[in-house]
């Protein structure tokens, strides 16, 4: 018994050490293109290829509604985690308009990635890349702006989170005239509280950088 139970804990041990050299790691730069939005908290999820955080022409989830209207990413991220074939997710900070902030997250060998993070003074825009290949070196992606569709885009200050509207506006929510579906998002049109001239936006909003870093036990190649 005790040889059998010797065997179960060796092949046990063998089995995570080889699941933990199989990670790769790397570093997601993500730069606002804008020229005065702030990123909420971004969610970065490295996943299997055959999943997407989201279709364009679909209803948007409960959790990305929620990012999209509010900039919390915490819902998205526990419905993001409870899906099969997710390796890993990081939840990452403000990003205000023309800086970059940089992120290390981990991915299974041939994993694809995806990330979101909500335009703070928008009703629900959010800027996202969705299930791209994650690469042997790097490469560089343009992230383009979405329309969560869910609340109307009626740039009143009072349902709308970031600034100049103040913080305690109380970001209520107007379905009505909502999409009901994602889009591409279409700007800012200064039509209530928002000022074109200075919010507008042309995709893509985001550029993101995606380098593989190499450890001293990694693999050469995929």
């Amino acid at each position: 018994m005790k040889k059998i139970l010797s065997l179960l804990s060796l092949t046990l041990l063998f089995n995570i050490s080889a699941n933990a050299d199989s990670l790769r790691h790397y570093e997601v730069s993500i730069t606002n293109a804008t020229a005065h939005h702030v990123f909420t908290p971004t969610l970065i999820a490295t996943h299997a290829a055959r999943i997407s955080l989201f279709k364009v022409g679909q209803p948007a989830s409960d959790g990305l509604v929620v990012q999209a209207e509010t900039g919390n990413p915490t819902v998205f991220l526990s419905e993001t985690q409870a899906r099969d074939g997710v390796f890993d997710t990081v939840i990452g900070g403000f990003i205000p308009g023309g800086t970059t902030s940089s992120f290390m997250i981990t991915a299974r060998k041939k994993a694809h990635l995806s990330l979101t993070a909500m335009l703070a003074t928008t009703n629900d825009a959010f800027v996202a890349l969705n299930n791209v290949s994650l690469p042997k070196k790097s490469v560089t992606y343009y992230a383009n702006i979405y329309d969560a569709g869910s609340e109307a885009n009626n740039e009143d200050c009072a349902f709308i989170p970031g600034p100049p509207c103040a913080e305690d506006s109380g970001n209520a929510r107007a379905t009505d005239g909502a999409e009901g579906f994602i889009s591409i998002a279409n700007g800012v049109h200064g039509h209530g509280d928002l000022s074109a001239q200075d919010l507008d936006w042309n995709n893509p909003g985001a550029i993101v950088s995606i380098t593989r870093i190499h450890g001293d036990d990694d693999e050469d190649d995929d």
